[in-house]
């Protein structure tokens, strides 16, 4: 921007300074044409202030538009920072400015752009959510079924000869001894049987998220949990925002799994979970940041599944994410999602 202001300020100086001259060359010819005579003191008086007022008005105006432009440059540039970090109702007001009103006008019709870009590709993805929850509707009836098929085949064939068994060995007990005893350790080896079946069909099973647990409480949780399995504390600092159930999920996703990576590779002793809501709720800020090794984000693979994942999840909704790592300081992750008031 410097550089800017003294290019306009040389230009109109040498503007005024060309004019000035082009002026007095045409007012000596015109009094050598009219045989005026004008002692050489008084000449060199009138050139040596005519040059001082046109350096001095040059700077002056050169100067104040050179201001003017850079203040209007200033704000294109915090536009263009504003609109990144996923305030998309930014817009500039000099449209109609002589200078850079062209500019303006470009960069308000490619905000309003990106702005419905964004708001179509939210509703793509609540579209998808509920796709998604249609298809888990459906596996879940189909795993049900699957159950159901397994605990009749074997745990239930299992206490069916169970039952038989003891039947049998309660008719036995008095007339054949050895053979009831033969029929107790075929019992016993069906119940062992049976509670193989059992746990192997519990092992197939996951608890899940709560489907009417607030954000806040999930991330709470979450918290608990990761202090639970290791020596660290958590710093919670959650703001109630009004967000989709869509984006609520993801931004739950991304904390479980910036906490799990945290787990695994931060060895830190502290911390800090942050969520609120910038520009009246036009978006939702998420910070994770923790005092352990850090890591250089050269040697990371672009294919790092952790990372990768967070990344998706953030685009998804048109948002930002950045990590921030010093190593031996900690790490820093920032998230930035717009929320959209016409996503229903």
């Amino acid at each position: 921007m410097l550089n800017i202001r003294w290019k306009w300020i040389g230009y109109y100086t040498y503007s005024s300074l060309l004019t000035t001259f082009i002026c007095l060359a045409v007012f000596w010819v015109t009094l050598n044409y009219l045989n005026i005579t004008v002692p050489v003191n008084i000449s060199a008086f009138v050139f040596l202030i005519t040059v001082i007022a046109s350096v001095i008005c040059g700077l002056i105006f050169g100067f104040q538009f050179s201001k003017t432009l850079r203040n209007k440059l200033e704000e294109v540039t915090v536009g263009v920072k504003t609109l990144a970090y996923g305030n998309l109702s930014f817009r500039l007001p000099f449209t109609q400015d002589r200078d850079v009103g062209d500019i303006a006008v470009a960069f308000n019709e490619m905000a309003d752009r990106i702005d419905e870009q964004v708001t179509t590709l939210q509703k793509l993805a609540e579209e998808n959510v509920q796709l998604i929850q249609k298809t888990k509707t459906t596996a879940i009836t189909e795993e049900r079924q699957r159950l159901a098929r397994d605990l009749h085949d074997a745990v239930s064939q299992q206490l069916f000869a169970i039952a038989l068994t003891s039947a049998t060995a309660l008719r036995m007990i008095e007339k054949d001894p050895s053979k009831c005893s033969d029929l107790i350790r075929n019992i016993e080896y069906s119940a062992t049987k049976a509670q193989a079946e059992m746990r192997a069909l519990l092992l197939q099973l996951r608890p899940t998220v709560l489907q009417e647990e607030r954000l806040v409480d999930a991330i709470r949780n979450l918290a608990h949990e990761l202090e639970a399995k290791m020596a660290i504390n958590c710093s919670l600092k959650l703001a109630e925002i009004a967000l989709p159930n869509h984006i609520e999920n993801q931004l739950y996703r991304i904390v479980q799994e910036a906490l799990s990576n945290v787990l695994r590779h931060s060895e830190a002793e502290q911390v800090d979970i942050k969520l609120e809501s910038l520009d009246n709720n036009k978006r939702a800020y998420l910070t994770i940041e923790d005092n352990g090794i850090g890591f250089d984000q050269s040697t990371i693979s672009k294919t790092s599944y952790g990372i990768q994942t967070i990344k998706e999840r953030v685009n998804e909704f048109g948002g930002t994410v950045k990590w921030i790592s010093i190593p031996g300081k900690g790490t820093r992750l920032e998230v930035r999602i717009p929320i959209r008031k016409e996503v229903s």
